[in-house]
């Protein structure tokens, strides 16, 4: 038999987790809410590029954008645990979770390439860059996103 302190801590803890413990849809909206996000600060860094590239801003600005973008990037291999469904993100991303893997790691690349490209200074380097980073958002989207609302 266990000792009433044992099962006075055993309660404690059970009551402790439930009560601290976000729901799970609560949760998963917040998830999705962070992913959609990340996605719109992707396109606001990349507008930031391409303004920084012509007379919209300073030439060094290019590379701060560059460099958020590709910070964000990182952080997509991890916004999108299990059990996280909803928004536009298709069941495709966890059933062929590789597949995403490998999509995630391709805008890395193409990311870390833009910052160096960025960084250069080089007009043509960026604007390939861009191009480059555009693909690969494209390819995801097409596998792994579904359509917008209506």
């Amino acid at each position: 038999m266990k000792s009433p302190r044992s099962i006075i801590a055993a309660l404690t803890l059970a009551v402790g987790v439930g009560v601290g413990a976000p729901n799970t849809i609560e949760a998963q909206e917040d998830v999705v809410e962070y992913r959609q996000s990340l996605m719109q600060a992707f396109r606001m860094h990349m507008g930031g590029v391409g303004a920084a590239m012509g007379d919209a801003a300073p030439m060094g600005h290019a590379v701060h954008h560059a460099q958020a973008f590709h910070g964000m990037a990182q952080a997509l291999a991890n916004a999108f645990p299990g059990g996280s469904e909803g928004g536009r993100a298709l069941p495709t991303i966890w059933s062929d979770s590789d597949g995403f893997m490998d999509s995630v790691t391709a805008i890395q690349t193409a990311t870390a390439s833009l910052v160096e490209a960025a960084e250069s200074g080089d007009a043509e380097a960026v604007g390939a860059a861009m191009q480059a980073v555009r693909g690969t958002c494209s390819g995801c989207h097409q596998t792994f996103r579904g359509p917008a609302s209506q």
